[in-house]
């Protein structure tokens, strides 16, 4: 039997201030504004988040009077799934136990640990200190995300350009006691191996008991396809399934699951297994890479293979959908992967930062058949070799790889985000990637491993709507483009002009304005990436009215929704050498007033969200246009294509036309077929501006899908008029 006692939270630092009820799980800070809203409000408002700060250097503590009663043979276990991030256990304020690392599963058996200390209605306490930091902050070494740079937590909270500094700890996953006979089944895990053609798994399943116990293993129908018995002395049972229901990602098939079920008489367990088998494969025509001297190495290969089917994974970078990580339900991971579902997206890249998510987010995205790209909680800094950060590191990433790598969602090990640049320094011979390169190779070497993103031939960024190096939009940029994979990019977007109501102050909202005080800056509208990053005002000003927060807002949203679709078809146009378009970011942690994110917090679906959605319907009729702003008299050449990611050919009539003042033109139509995962692209048509079109002014460019079927499926962008 498990139980979760009532926890109260306390800080020694904080003299006077009685203890507070703590949620288990959750998060220690999260728990003590709760508790006392007069030291914080609400952190999405204004500068709110800043009062967190103080809270950096404290020691928290977690405490419950134990009450339990134990049967004979039975003992008393401790039992977590992860606490954020340096703690301890005390029994009647005496320490008995000392932890590094928030992602370890920690099991104690108390009963034999304490011995006779161990006794109902003693004190139980969990210790958290404080936060870890490889500097302290002064005047000269200010607060930074590289503080984070030898611990195993996520540097996200450390601050970033959509995150607030505000870092969170405490027992952030499942935590719980429980009373133990030896019928209890410690472990279970099943792994297989699959035959070279798909036709054969070799399933082995190995159940951690005292006791035999049975073995039920289900086909996704529900039909029993073995049976079996295991022992203390033979823990391991093996056999042969022949034909089995493979498990694809959306679009390409249904995500099938095979359940299990394990028995000892006085202990459960059930469990999925989905057969696939994931590569990572070399791009269409990366093998002719470089063509000239000096001779090198072809660009690393980042197509992936799944049940030999060469998939274009389109999707989202996924970061923490919350500050305190520790609050997160099922639920509200539900509400993130089905929509990136309905999204039509087939993959989601865990972005190094974030960390790790509990078992539920894994287990959906199985469900979902959504592909995830796994990072370790590396991102943007020199995670230099010490022998103290490599040991937790070890101990971490593979217990991370032990939890994650039964799913079949997971398609690709990834060292960490952006370790191969400059405001990094890192590169293959570091150590802590040679060390994750190791153990993901020992304890699951059937999935693919990627040190860093990106790698050669792959592309981050842009970010902004008018790229800052180039001065091209995103239709001209992404157009003269070529990458094997496109993992990053974005354009930024205010939600509406009510969300920047609900952080912005009254008397801040209108014009917008930077500064150390300014709440549109705390919220990312400046200063974030640059200095007009990311609201981009001169951009927004540029292409449409901002005479008011809610005609800035509907620029912004509309520069964000046609950049995005620029980004994505142009990336699809690029198959068979592209093999991956997945944007920065799906949603966010807190409410930014602007933001590369589809999703505002803490589920608000932006503009952007349903264009991208348009954009991704796995077989489209798209107009490739070379770019967002014209002038008048000029003649635009506009091309049809046919987008196909599914596994079957595909035709339909592609037709192309405008909308100018009020009036629809067809410019023309191509009978088009494309085959199995490929594009079909038709003949040019051309269109003139015409001479009297005014400054700003915008137009429609719409391409219809006609498959024969009787739907009609339109995608449109609209355009603009260039300043003059």
């Amino acid at each position: 039997m498990k139980f979760t006692p009532v926890f109260f939270g306390s800080s020694p630092d904080m003299p006077g201030i009685p203890p507070f009820p703590a949620s288990v799980p959750g998060n220690i800070q999260s728990d003590f504004i709760k508790a006392h809203p007069e030291f914080a409000g609400d952190l999405n408002f204004g500068l709110e988040h800043r009062k967190m700060l103080p809270l950096e250097a404290y020691a928290w503590f977690y405490k419950t009077t134990l009450d339990y009663a134990l049967a004979p043979g039975e003992k008393l276990w401790f039992v977590t799934k992860g606490i954020d991030y340096i703690w301890s256990l005390l029994l009647d304020g005496e320490e008995f136990y000392a932890h590094e690392g928030m992602f370890s599963r920690v099991e104690l058996c108390l009963t034999d640990l304490l011995g006779d200390k161990l006794t109902p209605r003693a004190e139980f306490a969990v210790k958290i200190h404080p936060h870890p930091m490889l500097y302290p902050a002064t005047d000269r070494t200010p607060r930074h995300r590289s503080q984070a740079a030898q611990c195993v937590k996520p540097p996200v909270s450390y601050e970033w350009d959509w995150h607030p500094r505000v870092i969170p700890s405490g027992i952030w996953d499942e935590t719980y006691f429980e009373t133990r006979t030896d019928a209890h089944i410690s472990d279970v895990e099943a792994r297989y191996v699959l035959s070279e053609d798909l036709s054969r798994a070799e399933v082995r399943i190995t159940v951690e008991a005292a006791r035999p116990a049975e073995v039920l293993f289900r086909s996704p129908s529900g039909e029993t396809v073995f049976e079996g018995r295991t022992s203390p002395d033979s823990p391991v049972l093996c056999f042969t399934l022949e034909h089995p229901v493979l498990w694809y990602c959306r679009g390409m098939g249904d995500p099938a699951l095979y359940t299990y079920e394990i028995s000892t008489g006085g202990d459960r367990k059930t469990g999925t297994v989905g057969f696939r088998r994931t590569r990572l494969v070399m791009n269409a025509g990366a093998w002719r890479e470089p063509a000239g001297f000096p001779k090198s190495r072809s660009n690393p290969p980042a197509q992936i293979e799944l049940n030999g089917l060469r998939v274009f994974a389109k999707g989202s970078n996924y970061v923490n959908q919350e500050i305190f990580t520790g609050t997160l339900t099922r639920e509200r991971y539900e509400e993130a992967v089905r929509d990136a579902a309905e999204c039509n997206m087939n993959i989601l890249r865990c972005w190094g930062g974030s960390g790790v998510q509990k078992e539920d987010f894994y287990d959906l995205c199985d469900r979902y058949g959504i592909m995830l790209w796994v990072e370790f909680p590396l991102a943007c800094n020199n995670y230099f070799d010490s022998e103290r950060y490599l040991a937790v590191l070890e101990q971490e990433a593979s217990a991370i790889i032990r939890k994650i790598r039964r799913h079949p969602c997971l398609v690709l090990w990834c060292g960490g985000n952006e370790l191969f640049n400059s405001w990094s320094g890192m590169t293959e011979q570091s150590l802590a990637l040679r060390l994750l390169d190791k153990l993901t190779f020992e304890l699951a070497p059937e999935i693919p491993f990627n040190m860093t993103s990106p790698l050669s031939g792959m592309k981050h960024g842009g970010y902004t709507f008018i790229d800052r190096e180039t001065g091209l939009d995103p239709f001209a940029l992404f157009g003269q483009s070529r990458a094997t994979a496109y993992t990053e990019f974005g354009v930024p977007g205010i939600p509406s002009a009510e969300f920047i109501r609900e952080i912005v102050p009254e008397e801040e909202l209108f014009p917008p304005k930077p500064g150390p005080e300014s709440s549109w800056e705390a919220h990312h509208a400046f200063n974030a990436w640059g200095s007009d990053a990311w609201l981009c005002f001169g951009t927004l000003e540029r292409f449409g009215d901002v005479s008011s927060l809610e005609k800035t807002a509907e620029t912004s949203a509309w520069l964000q929704s046609v950049g995005y679709k620029a980004i994505f078809e142009a990336a699809r146009r690029q198959k068979p050498y592209c093999g991956m378009a997945i944007n920065w970011c799906y949603g966010e942690p807190w409410k930014c007033a602007v933001n590369n994110s589809l999703i505002a917090w803490p589920e608000r679906k932006k503009d952007a969200y349903y264009a991208v959605r348009d954009s991704l319907r796995d077989v489209l009729g798209s107009a490739q246009i070379p770019k967002f702003m014209w002038s008048p008299g000029e003649t635009m050449v506009l091309v049809p294509w046919l987008l196909n990611d599914t596994r079957e050919s595909q035709k339909g009539t592609v037709t192309l036309s405008i909308l100018w003042r009020g009036e629809k033109t067809v410019l023309g139509s191509a009978d088009l077929e494309a085959k199995p995962l490929g594009n079909a692209k038709g003949e040019a048509v051309t269109w003139q501006i015409p001479e009297d079109a005014a400054p700003k002014e915008r137009f429609t460019v719409t391409a219809e899908l006609d498959r024969g079927n009787g739907d009609i499926l339109a995608n449109s962008y609209e355009l603009v008029i260039e300043t003059r």
